[in-house]
């Protein structure tokens, strides 16, 4: 039998996988945790073979940090990030952190069973890009590259002034770009618009260790 941790903060999402493993026929729960940091203590001895890791739960850790901490002590183990944060930096940093797979709860185009059974057969699974996501009146694959790089900006809180110092554009061009990305989205305003990019989890505020 394979060995499997899950975390997950959510009963929902947290029963689905429950199920899913003990109906298998193949898999052993060995226990469910809410918070990350505890996952990582209890994996210091406890022999398990998957992990099935949310990012967005309880403790001091997020699911990736978890991750990266896990891999660092015991590359062995396989980890499946499994979110419903579609921001495109939690790919990357999943990735990043040496995670062998994700899986989005809400929007994959591959069931967890299928990514589960790929990644013990030694795949690594991964969306080639997040799921496109409708913001106001466009597809988020509409807005430019640019254009995202200065909404996660907005998002966060910064001003026009500093949005062009990270990005190295002037202040006119930041102006030009946040309104073509109001025109598209048909938002009035900055504030309306980075309340709606953040409840659809396209782009999270406030990453942790957003550079690892």
């Amino acid at each position: 039998m394979i060995k499997v941790l899950v975390v997950e903060d959510q009963r929902i999402h947290r029963e689905y996988m429950e199920n899913l493993l003990l109906h298998s026929g193949r898999y052993e729960l060995l226990q469910s945790v809410t918070a990350a940091d505890i996952a990582v203590q209890l994996l210091k001895t406890m022999s398990v073979d998957l992990v099935l890791m949310d990012i967005v739960v309880n403790g001091s850790l997020d699911g990736i940090e978890a991750a990266r901490e896990i891999k660092q002590r015991r590359p062995g183990i396989k980890i499946i990030i499994v979110t419903s944060m579609l921001d495109a930096d939690y790919l990357r940093r999943a990735r990043k952190a040496g995670a062998d797979s994700m899986w989005y709860k809400d929007a994959g185009s591959s069931s967890l069973a299928e990514v589960i059974n790929g990644t013990l057969n030694g795949k690594q699974v991964f969306p080639d890009e997040t799921p496109e996501v409708q913001i106001g009146a466009v597809s988020s694959k509409e807005l430019t590259g640019t254009e995202v790089k200065v909404l996660r900006l907005i998002v966060e809180g910064y001003e026009y002034e500093e949005i062009g110092d990270r990005l190295a554009i002037s202040l006119s061009t930041v102006k030009w770009h946040v309104s073509n990305i109001l025109h598209k989205t048909g938002y009035a305003n900055r504030t309306r618009l980075a309340v709606a990019v953040s409840q659809k989890n396209f782009i999270v505020p406030k990453i942790p260790d957003m550079d690892m």
